[in-house]
C-alpha cells in the first residue's frame, strides 16, 4: 500500500470521526426530529418536496385522513406506512395479552414478586439513573424507552425461572440496566456508546467482560426480540395527529402556539409512567393515550389561569378517539396512576425527569399546575 492510499484512508477515518463528533453534539429538535419506523433522525427543513404538484399525489391527499394531509409530502413521517406500523404495534399488544408471562416479548406486571433482592424502589432508582445516562450520551428518546423495556422484560423473564434458583442479584441490577441501554442504543442509534463508555459511566463498577457477558445473557433470554411496542411510537403518532389536526383547521387555533409545549408535557407524563413499576400493568398504547390526555388537561388549566373546571368541554375529541381507537374510559385508570405518581415524585430524591423538564429547553413544563383529578371526557 503506497503513501497516497494511506493518506486517503487517514482522511476517511478523520471524516468519520468528524461525523461522529457532530452527531454526539446533536440536541433534540422540533417535530421533525421524532420518527416512527426509522433509526435515523432527519431534519424536515433539509428534505426536498418530491412531486407535490402531481395529479396522483393530489388524489392521494384527498383520500387520506385529514390529520395526515399535513405530512403527506414529508418522508420523515412515513405517511405511506404509519398506519400499518401503528396497527402492527396494536396487534402485537393484543397478542401479548394472551401470552405467558415468561414469553420474551411480555413484561409481567408482578415480576418483582419473584425477585428476592430487588424491589420497586430499586427499579425506580435504576430507571432514574438510566434517564440521566440517556441524556449524558445524547441518545434518542426511543432508545431510552426500549432500554427500560429490555430491562423489564429481562427481569420478568428471569424471575419466572425461580424454581431453578435463577434471579438477578442486587449487585447485578445496575449491570443489567447499563447493558439494556447499550443494546437499545445498538438497535436505535447510528453511533451507540462503546462498552468502555458504559463501564466508565457506571463508575467502573463492572468490567468490560462482565458487560459483554450480560449482553449475551440478555439477548439469549429475550431470543434477540427487540422490535416490541413501547409507548414512544404511540405518543409520536398521536402528537403528529394533533399537529395535522391543528393545521387542517379541525382543532382550535389556540393549539397552534401550544404544540411544542404539548409535546414536552405529554413526554413529561409518559416518562413518569416509565419510572413507575405499577404502570407495567397498562399497555404501551394506554400509557401514551393517558399521557397525551393529561397533557391536554394540564395545558387547558394553564390556558384558564389555573382553573380546573372543565364543565361542558371535551378534551379527548372524536378525532383523537378515531386515531387512538380509544375512549377516555379505556385509559382513565392509567392516567390516574400516572398523575398520582407525578404528584408523589417531588417527595423523593429521584428527580431526573422533573429536572429534565424544568429546563427551558423542555418548556419548563414540570413547573406547570398539575390536574387534581382526571376528567371523564
Amino acid at each position: 500500500m503506497n503513501s497516497t492510499t494511506l493518506r486517503e484512508v487517514s482522511n476517511l477515518s478523520g471524516s468519520i470521526g468528524d461525523v461522529k463528533q457532530r452527531l454526539a453534539q446533536r440536541i433534540g429538535g422540533g417535530w421533525g426530529s421524532y420518527r416512527l419506523g426509522s433509526s435515523t433522525t432527519v431534519s424536515r427543513s433539509s428534505l426536498c418536496d418530491f412531486g407535490s404538484g402531481a395529479t396522483e399525489r393530489a388524489k392521494e391527499m384527498l383520500l387520506s385522513p385529514r390529520a395526515d394531509r399535513y405530512h403527506a409530502d414529508d418522508p420523515v413521517f412515513c405517511n405511506d406506512l404509519v398506519k400499518d406500523i401503528t396497527v402492527m404495534y396494536m396487534e402485537k399488544e393484543k397478542q401479548a395479552e394472551g401470552q405467558a408471562a415468561n414469553d420474551q416479548v411480555v413484561v409481567s406486571p408482578k415480576y418483582l414478586t419473584y425477585q428476592p433482592e430487588i424491589n420497586e424502589k430499586m427499579r425506580m432508582i435504576l430507571v432514574d439513573w438510566l434517564i440521566d445516562v440517556h441524556l449524558k450520551f445524547k441518545l434518542h428518546s426511543e432508545t431510552m424507552y426500549l432500554a427500560v423495556n429490555i430491562l423489564d422484560r429481562y427481569l420478568s423473564c428471569v424471575s419466572t425461572k425461580q424454581s431453578s434458583g435463577t434471579y438477578v442479584a442486587r449487585s447485578q441490577l445496575q449491570l443489567v440496566g447499563i447493558t439494556a441501554i447499550l443494546l437499545a442504543a445498538k438497535y436505535e442509534e447510528i453511533w451507540p456508546p462503546e462498552v468502555k463508555e458504559c463501564v466508565h459511566i457506571s463508575a467502573n463498577t463492572y468490567t468490560r467482560e462482565e458487560v459483554i457477558k450480560m449482553e449475551r445473557s440478555v439477548c439469549a433470554a429475550l431470543s434477540f426480540r427487540l422490535t416490541v411496542p413501547t409507548p414512544f411510537p404511540f405518543i409520536v403518532r398521536l402528537l403528529s395527529v394533533m399537529e395535522g389536526l391543528v393545521h387542517s383547521g379541525s382543532l382550535s387555533e389556540d393549539y397552534t402556539l401550544q404544540l411544542p409545549l404539548l409535546r414536552h408535557t405529554a413526554l413529561f407524563f409518559l416518562e413518569h409512567g416509565m419510572l413507575d413499576y405499577k404502570c407495567l400493568r397498562f399497555k404501551s398504547s394506554q400509557q401514551a393515550n393517558a399521557s397525551l390526555f393529561l397533557a391536554l388537561v394540564t395545558l387547558r388549566i394553564k390556558q384558564k389561569g389555573g382553573s380546573c373546571s372543565f364543565a361542558g368541554e371535551t378534551i379527548w375529541t372524536r378525532q383523537l378517539q378515531h386515531y387512538s381507537r380509544a375512549k377516555v374510559h379505556d385509559f382513565k385508570a392509567c392516567a390516574e396512576a400516572i398523575l398520582e405518581f407525578v404528584n408523589y415524585v417531588p417527595t423523593t430524591k429521584y428527580q431526573a425527569v422533573r429536572r429534565k423538564y424544568s429546563s427551558a429547553k423542555y418548556g419548563e413544563v414540570a413547573k406547570l399546575i398539575m390536574p387534581n383529578e382526571v376528567p371523564d371526557y
